[in-house]
């Protein structure tokens, strides 16, 4: 018996579509009647229970054990578990809804092989995912069924693992039911030995699938290394092909040890195949490409990424690093605009990186921080939470400090990336920190602004305001000044939290604060800009700019500078007076950075800028 559309399951769950079925169990698309002022959606798996009462048991007792498993795991690549009860007698699985494709259907809508350097991306998220339950402790889980319709791609271009319904804890030498899919499950899994490389063995039978089109449930068992993946399609690399190629071994020994060595040859692979900078497809350079509103403003370059740039760059003498919502962080020459590296996270970026040493720092939409050589843009080291990074990283000497939406605050040695220390809040860190000394300021979506030491992550003091706060606090003179979401600035003494000052703006803020010269000013969702003194809280002058302002107003000259959401540069004295106003049309939510009379700045069309301001602004104490 199915459910139908509407049926309301365990008085909460409304039923809306079938999604699909496989062996054992049918899934469904619901919405959460819990949730009635917004579209929660989920995906509600149901056991279709066989008549065989033995049989029966034992699919009970699967399904219960791929509920318990996932409601263990935290990462970005693997659904998340809301539920688990039994309707009728039927075992019921609510899980996070993933929205996409799976990659068996691309692969059929597309009609062909796909790009080699599509895949790499892909492979490696896989293998991220692979590597973290290779790991667990204190056993290793085994996925058992990696294929392409058990992958979900995301439609912001992230991968997910499906059905973890067969996922074994792997105990060395332990056999078991010989379960998997024919094509893709390795030689000893029929042999009812789950071994973390079997895993490995089906990520190069799906890779040998959706490069060469040729499926392996349609060939004799075990038998792609006999027509290697080049004699199916000439485009393919070398390289590529001698990494399927040993993951296609027969013997588990003779392919990759662990999923990290995978991934560490296939990013090897990605860094020889690139192309030399100066022949980079992403660097478009020329001097109009954008509605500007006349001469004055003239592009040096521009590099056009995959989606919208949400974050900050990080300038410095030779590069200009960002990352985009494509998933990736980019290195550019700052006077050329050559592309110098490009690095794929699992999910897109609104993080501005910060420079340690020879690395740059930060996080992802994936879950995870990731420490990249400046020189390549390859990985030193990865730390993943349990949510989304939208905090950009703080550092103090060789500590970083940042928070995620899993609601905590993380201290990683910068060096290595272990961890320090990690302190929970009551919602997500979305601000970023602000280290001052020996204390580092926190806020959270909690409403709750916090100071700690940096040495153990011990509050210092805490004060709880009106709403979330987004906008990362700013020290000031012994004081720390910030802003909510509600409209509500505040300036409290840095050492014990007393209320210095208090003021209710009209606008809510998501740009941080600036203090320049005497003002301190904040720049508000509705398009306002206000000056208040930063002794007194007194509101100097306002100004409405009608559009949404989401960054940071940067000092320039004897005058800030103001980006919007509907694509100005506004220029403003710290009297509150417009001199310039440029009209880019493009959408700006990041904080542009002014380095040697270059304008740098990331826009939602995708692209970032290079700007050269042709006009003479005054000089000041500002610059």
């Amino acid at each position: 018996m199915e459910f139908t559309p509407n049926t309301i399951v365990a008085g909460r769950y409304r039923i809306l579509c079938r999604l699909g079925h496989g062996g054992m169990s049918t899934v469904y698309l619901a919405r959460d009647e819990h949730f009635p002022h917004v579209e929660r959606r989920c995906a509600v798996k149901v056991m279709r229970a066989s008549d065989d009462p033995t049989l029966a048991e034992l699919q009970k007792a699967a399904f219960e054990r791929e509920a318990s498993l996932l409601a263990s795991l935290r990462h970005p690549a693997i659904p998340e578990v809301y539920d688990f009860f039994i309707e009728d007698g039927r075992c019921c699985l609510v899980l996070e809804y993933i929205e996409g494709e799976d990659l068996e259907r691309y692969l059929e809508r597309a009609g062909k092989p796909l790009p080699e350097s599509v895949l790499v991306d892909w492979a490696l998220q896989v293998l991220d995912v692979l590597q973290f339950l290779h790991t667990q402790r204190p056993h290793p889980i085994v996925f058992r069924d990696l294929k392409p319709s058990n992958i979900m791609l995301r439609q912001d271009g992230s991968i997910v693992l499906i059905d973890f319904g067969i996922a074994r804890l792997f105990q060395p030498q332990a056999r078991g039911t010989t379960i998997g899919t024919e094509g893709y499950a390795p030689p000893e899994q029929y042999r009812g030995i789950a071994d973390p490389r079997g895993d490995l063995y089906a990520l190069g039978a799906t890779l040998y699938h959706l490069a060469t089109g040729i499926d392996p449930r349609q060939q004799p068992p075990f038998s792609l290394t006999q027509r290697p993946p080049r004699s199916m399609n000439p485009h393919l690399s070398e390289g590529f092909e001698r990494i399927v190629l040993r993951a296609l071994a027969y013997d588990p020994a003779d392919r990759f040890p662990t999923a990290a060595a995978m991934a560490q040859a296939l990013r090897a692979l990605r860094i020889d195949s690139r192309p030399s900078p100066e022949a980079a497809p992403t660097v478009v350079i020329a001097p109009r490409t954008i509605p500007a509103a006349n001469e004055r403003i003239r592009i040096l370059w521009t590099v056009r990424t995959g989606d919208e740039i949400r974050g900050s760059p990080l300038c410095t003498d030779d590069l200009v690093i960002f990352g985009s919502y494509d998933g990736c962080f980019y290195a550019v020459d700052r006077v050329q605009g050559l592309v110098r590296w490009r690095s794929a996270t699992g999910r897109g970026i609104a993080t501005t990186p910060i420079r340690y040493h020879d690395t740059v720092i930060g996080g992802s939409d994936d879950g995870a921080v990731y420490s990249l050589e400046t020189t390549d843009g390859s990985v030193r080291w990865r730390y993943r939470t349990a949510g989304p990074i939208r905090s950009s990283p703080a550092s103090v000497g060789n500590v970083i400090v940042f928070g995620s939406d899993d609601g905590f605050l993380y201290a990683l040695d910068a060096a290595t990336g272990a961890a320090l220390w990690r302190r929970q809040a009551r919602g997500p860190v979305r601000a970023a920190p602000h280290p001052a000394g020996e204390v580092i300021v926190s806020a959270a979506d909690d409403a709750q602004l916090t100071v700690r030491t940096i040495r153990d992550g011990q509050p210092v003091w805490r004060q709880q305001l009106d709403a979330p706060i987004w906008a990362r606090p700013v020290v000031f003179a012994g004081t720390v000044i910030v802003a909510t979401i509600g409209g509500t600035v505040t300036c409290f003494a840095l050492s014990d939290g007393s209320t210095r000052w208090r003021q209710t703006l009209p606008d809510a803020f998501v740009a941080s604060p600036v203090v320049v010269g005497n003002v301190v000013l904040f720049t508000g969702n509705a398009g306002t800009v206000i000056a208040c003194h930063p002794d007194s809280g007194a509101v100097l002058w306002q100004v409405s700019l009608r559009q949404r302002i989401a960054s940071t107003p940067v000092p320039h000259g004897a005058t800030v500078l103001v980006a919007t959401g509907g694509g100005e540069l506004v220029w403003l004295t710290l009297t509150g007076e417009i001199v310039e106003r440029e009209s880019l049309g493009i959408g700006i939510v990041s904080t542009p950075v002014m380095m040697d009379d270059i304008l740098y700045l990331g826009a939602l069309d995708g692209r970032f800028y290079a700007l050269v301001i042709e006009w003479q602004l005054p000089k000041g104490d500002g610059q």
